[in-house]
């Protein structure tokens, strides 16, 4: 109780001191200050790197999207998307293991559409189809919670489901750490929990780094 009386009164400290800096500065409480948007974004690329360097994450990578879905809105949407991996259950020498990955994705619509972030979390598991020397091809198939702040006509924003299926090529640089480069595909959808729901599909080259643990 003693610390929920005291979350509360940080909150409400925390929120009038934001406002008067607001008013020092000259902008009204219904307007945002220059760069207010990146505030979201920004506090979720924090988020996300520390999850990485404190998870002994087994690899990272930045998604680019090459086929975007095209919004009723008139503009095709282009998240820039951001995923950890991190190894369950895991077994050195089989090709099969489950996997958590983290995910976080920011994107800049036209001038005058609001930007839009997103975050959630995939289980997964891969299978590594052909293993070489120091090469590697990898299927992972994964699904899990998702949120996003995207407005459109044709999916509803907040909760929803992030399916994901990919296939790429490992190839090792050094004893403990190597490349890679991935095709996947991404489906997002709420399972009709609310409406509109038409779903949001893209497919991403995945660029990252992954570490032999």
């Amino acid at each position: 109780m003693g610390l929920l009386l005291f979350k509360n009164r940080f909150l409400e400290r925390s929120g009038a001191e934001t406002q008067r800096g607001y008013l020092k500065r000259g902008y009204s409480l219904k307007e945002s200050p220059p760069f207010a948007f990146f505030s979201a974004p920004l506090r979720l690329c924090v988020l996300f790197i520390c999850l990485v360097f404190q998870g002994q994450a087994q690899e990272i990578n930045i998604g680019i999207p090459i086929i975007q879905e095209q919004l009723p809105e008139n503009y095709s949407y282009n998240p820039l998307f951001f995923t950890a991996r991190f190894p369950i259950f895991k077994k050195s020498e089989k090709r099969l293991q489950f996997y958590i990955e983290p995910q976080a994705a920011i994107t800049a619509p036209p001038d005058n559409i609001s930007s839009a972030f997103e975050f959630g979390s995939n289980l997964g598991i891969q299978y590594d189809v052909w293993q070489g020397k120091r090469q590697t091809i990898r299927a992972a198939i994964g699904v899990g919670p998702h949120y996003t702040s995207l407005e459109t006509a044709i999916q509803h924003k907040g909760f929803l489901f992030s399916d994901n299926i990919e296939l790429g090529f490992y190839q090792q640089v050094q004893e403990y750490w190597g490349i890679q480069i991935k095709g996947r595909f991404r489906h997002l959808s709420n399972a009709n929990l609310q409406q509109p729901n038409k779903g949001l599909d893209n497919f991403f080259v995945m660029l990252g780094v992954f570490w032999r643990t």
